[in-house]
């Protein structure tokens, strides 16, 4: 009987060391599997901010270049100015949307996937009435380039709007193309966060 006990003690006890080992291993890989994903997270966030301060630098490239062509195409004045300050304000707009502390991304997952929810959604109201805003000034720019082309013939006028098309195609391509590569990527880490929430 003694024997008995010693043994169903001994296989007991043999049994705990396995539960608290695989506990062990699924507390370890839960925490490795954590750790990856804030590193995602914060590889990706880099990516967001680094997308937004190239769109940032073109923007401010294209200030000195729009007061140029306002002499060397004799564009009026107030399509300059309201040119440059919606330029300013896309930039100003896009920095309060993507202001968010990278090296923190993870600390607090709820937190991080409702600031990233929140980012989502300023951002896709944000593109909503750039869109409007952009076609409404391509119309006026388009005009003005028109109308300052006139004294060449209408034909020659007429041509002269054709490389502003094409070239407000291409910008506008590469534009919806970046906003929907940054709204993947920001669905991409809440996704993660919410794979990682799940798991705990």
């Amino acid at each position: 009987m003694e024997n008995l006990n010693n043994n169903d003690f001994n296989e007991l006890d043999d049994i705990r060391q396995q539960l608290n080992a695989i506990k062990n291993k699924v507390d370890e890989q839960g925490h490795l599997n954590l750790r990856l994903v804030k590193e995602a997270i914060k590889g990706k966030m880099k990516n967001v901010h680094r997308t937004s301060m190239m769109l940032a630098a073109a923007g401010m490239f294209c200030i000195p270049l729009f007061i140029w062509m306002k002499y060397d195409q004799n564009l009026s004045w107030p399509l300059i100015i309201v040119t440059i300050v919606l330029m300013l304000s896309s930039i100003i707009v896009d920095y309060f949307i993507n202001r968010i502390d990278v090296q923190r991304m993870g600390d607090d997952m709820v937190e991080t996937a409702r600031r990233l929810t929140k980012m989502k959604a300023n951002r896709s109201k944000s593109h909503r009435i750039s869109l409007t805003v952009a076609m409404l000034w391509l119309l006026w720019f388009i005009y003005e380039f028109y109308k300052s082309h006139l004294a060449l013939g209408e034909m020659a006028a007429r041509m002269s709007v054709i490389p502003i098309i094409v070239g407000a195609t291409i910008g506008a391509t590469l534009g919806v193309f970046l906003y929907h590569r940054m709204q993947c990527d920001i669905d991409e880490m809440i996704r993660q966060i919410n794979d990682v929430n799940r798991d705990q």
